[in-house]
């Protein structure tokens, strides 16, 4: 799938940490207009396979959505991202493959790392606090290398928080060793003798 002019503009797959990302799409914030802008985008093949060696999945099929980006805070940027994805995952119960469906939104907040300390007051020696803003859901996180934001790897994080722990087809369900039923509920069908008849031989036997 060919990238769109704005994708392609903003977008940057130089990997600064020396290591090969899985899913990386990096914006600068002084390319992000005063409106906004909105990007599609969805992970190539090679990129699922990455995604899913990295999750410890079986695979995925699809990861697409759109995120866009305004300023904030004059020096910020926010990110509010829509996604959908389909995880190839194993039910725990039949040990059967099965597809996971996943459609999440989410929105982030970024700051220079400087404008986060200058956010931060000290109310004791080892104590601190930032100021949050409440417009925002999450604390702000820091730019990568002053200015950019890689909201590839955001919509990554949210995936893994967003995946089933244990998948499980729909109707499979763990079934347990059969409980013995208790002595007196064993008992209870079968015929119980009178006390009074046992009393009864009883007598006749002495």
């Amino acid at each position: 799938m060919k990238s769109r002019p704005e994708e392609q503009l903003l977008s940057d797959p130089v990997n600064d940490k020396g290591r090969k990302p899985e899913f990386r799409r990096l914006v600068s914030a002084h390319e992000v207009p005063p409106k906004g802008v909105s990007i599609p985008f969805e992970a190539d093949e090679a990129e699922c396979a990455a995604l899913a060696r990295r999750f410890a999945i079986p695979g995925i099929s699809r990861l697409s959505g759109v995120a866009r980006l305004r300023p904030w805070r004059k020096t910020g940027l926010t990110l509010e991202c829509a996604y959908e994805a389909a995880l190839a995952r194993e039910c725990v119960v039949t040990l059967e493959p099965m597809t996971e469906e996943i459609s999440e939104e989410f929105t982030l907040h970024y700051l220079p790392d400087e404008q986060i300390e200058r956010d931060a007051r000290f109310s004791g020696a080892e104590e601190k606090e930032i100021l949050i803003d409440p417009e925002a859901v999450e604390p702000p996180e820091p730019f990568l290398n002053g200015d950019r934001v890689d909201y590839g790897e955001a919509v990554a994080e949210q995936l893994s928080l967003a995946m089933e722990p244990y998948p499980r087809k729909p109707g499979a369900a763990f079934e347990g060793p059969a409980e013995e039923a208790p002595p007196e509920e064993a008992d209870a069908g079968e015929e119980r003798e009178n006390p009074f008849a046992i009393l009864e031989k009883l007598k006749k036997n002495d």
